[in-house]
Order: structure tokens, then sequence, then C-alpha cells
């Protein structure tokens, strides 16, 4: 039987942020669906293809104020959606590739706030 436990080193939260993107000469808005101190998981309407090199661009609700968090990430998965209403959009996977250890700890302290914070269904 295949082993089903967690393979990610980092614990993601699931939150909805405008995410700015940039690569290959273009820009894009993305909208998160979950995110960690390793990478973020979005939706986009467009298609970036696998191994595209990525500036990103988004802000962390904390304290009552908004800190922008700066990195560079490369796209690891694409999964179009086929069905309901985001129908024709894709699900896009990014692991950050270059980001400073003040935004990695910025978006852990995140995480954790909104981890602790949602009721376990364990």
């Amino acid at each position: 039987m295949a082993d089903r436990r967690e393979r990610r080193a980092s614990s993601r939260a699931s939150e909805r942020l405008s995410l700015a993107l940039a690569g290959d000469g273009r820009e894009w808005t993305a909208q998160t669906k979950n995110i960690s101190a390793s990478g973020v998981y979005c939706a986009l309407a467009q298609f970036i293809p696998p191994m595209t090199k990525l500036a990103l661009r988004f802000a962390l609700p904390q304290n009552g104020r908004d800190v922008p968090v700066r990195c560079t990430g490369v796209v690891v998965r694409v999964e179009p959606v086929i069905a309901g209403p985001q129908q024709g959009a894709y699900h896009i996977a990014i692991f950050f590739t270059d980001i400073s250890e003040r935004d990695r700890s910025v978006i852990g302290r995140f995480v954790a706030q909104r981890l602790a914070a949602t009721p376990s269904t364990d």
C-alpha cells in the first residue's frame, strides 16, 4: 500500500490573497488558494508553463497592517480546471526559489496564525 503521509515540509493555510506575477516579459494577477513558507497554490485565468521562473508580489495582513512580500519562484505544477465555475482557468503551484529569510518568516507566522485560528477537523 502506498504511503499517503503529507510530503510537504511546510504547513499550508487556505487563504485568498491577490498575487502579482511577472515572468517572460508578461504580468498576471492570480488569487491564492493556499500558501506556505515554501510556496503558493493559486488560480489563474492564463496558462503558465511548468518550470517558468516568476517574480511574485503579495501582501499578508498582520497586526492590522499589510506586510509586503517579494520573492521569486518556479511553476512546478499546472492543473487545468475542467468543470465548475472556474472552468477554463488553471490551478498553478509555485515553489519559492529565492526568498529572504524575513519574507519566509513573515509567511511562516501568517500561516501559523491562520492554522491556530482554524478549528481542527481531526
